[in-house]
């Protein structure tokens, strides 16, 4: 059949239940959990040869022919299941899945079930497929003559479900894990956050864009030796440095050190040591210091800000000696 008639939920025809499956497949592309919280599997309580599946939905697309279109499966409460007594030599891993049984394509059933499907022992095992119409929740590590299994045992397997539709630039809200925004074919759309505080995480660009009370908190990189060659996730930073003896202080190399153009380090003498700021060989270090190459701090509390201006050439001001 190449072109499914009637259309799904036409007000006078008859449809097929794989019809309506596939009309699930153009909302549901994927197999997957829906909701981040749905089916995770956990360590029973009291720990014993069993583990817990909670409550939540999964898509499940038929795998045993083609065109069966995505199942929709829930549970609504927290489910027990057994895990088969440990081999007394050798370890296994066993599968926590959610199968499908349809009589219409296979077999004799027509239901959805937990299953756990046992590994076999070996000295190095491996996990057992998982088996047609199924979604994959777990593995379970079981070692050799164990008798509970913990949650260390215990290996998430779960994916999120992928959905076929335009889903435009809001790509996911989780609570607790904030919002990831893509800018698809259009515009990156408005979007209200009802909170005092937005975090964005990973690498953000923003430009030309007005912020409002914007509030930047320094990272403390806390030295307390004679000798520091600064690092990459100093750029930014504020480096204090206490000692009561001199501080030698080294910018390394670019090759070394990918600093990109504009990094800043902020340094602060918080001893009686004096710092010294100097280039590694190959780095130019220019200041109003009366030794322009090898700046120094003046006094206790005296602060300095060294900035790459370009390649291997950095300016350090501050309160300089």
């Amino acid at each position: 059949m190449a072109l499914r008639t009637p259309p799904s939920w036409l007000q006078n025809g008859s449809h097929p239940a794989e019809n309506d499956r596939l009309s699930m497949q153009a909302i549901f592309a994927t197999t997957g959990i829906i909701n981040s919280s749905s089916l995770a599997v956990s360590a029973n309580s009291p720990a014993g040869m069993s583990v817990v599946v909670a409550s939540g939905w999964a898509a499940i697309v038929g795998t045993t022919q083609a065109n069966m279109g995505v199942y929709t499966v829930y549970n609504d409460a927290s489910t027990t299941l057994t895990i088969t007594t440990a081999d007394p030599t050798n370890p296994r891993i066993d599968r926590v899945v959610a199968t499908v049984q349809d009589a219409y394509y296979s077999g004799a059933f027509n239901d959805v079930i937990f299953q756990v499907i046992a590994g076999t022992p070996a000295g190095s095992p491996v996990a057992p497929a998982t088996p047609a119409n199924s979604i994959s929740l777990a593995t379970v590590a079981v070692g050799a003559a164990v008798t509970q299994i913990n949650s260390g045992n215990i290996t998430d397997t779960r994916v999120s479900v992928t959905t076929n539709l335009p889903v435009g630039d809001l790509t996911e809200v989780a609570a607790g894990t904030g919002i990831t925004v893509t800018n698809g074919t259009g515009p990156i759309p408005t979007v209200a956050i009802d909170s005092t505080v937005a975090t964005l995480t990973g690498s953000q660009t923003l430009t030309n864009k007005s912020l409002t009370s914007p509030k930047v908190n320094l990272g403390i990189n806390t030295q307390t030796g004679t000798t520091y060659t600064t690092v990459l996730d100093d750029n930014g930073k504020l480096v204090t440095l206490s000692n009561a003896a001199a501080i030698a202080v080294t910018i390394p190399l670019n090759s070394s050190v990918a600093y990109p153009i504009g990094a800043q380090i902020n340094m602060v003498q918080l001893g009686a040591g004096q710092v010294t700021v100097a280039g590694a060989g190959g780095v130019t270090v220019v200041s109003t210091g009366a030794t322009a190459a090898t700046p120094k701090t003046r006094a206790q509390y005296s602060t300095l800000t060294a900035v790459q201006t370009s390649t291997d050439n950095w300016l350090v001001m501050g309160d300089i000696s």
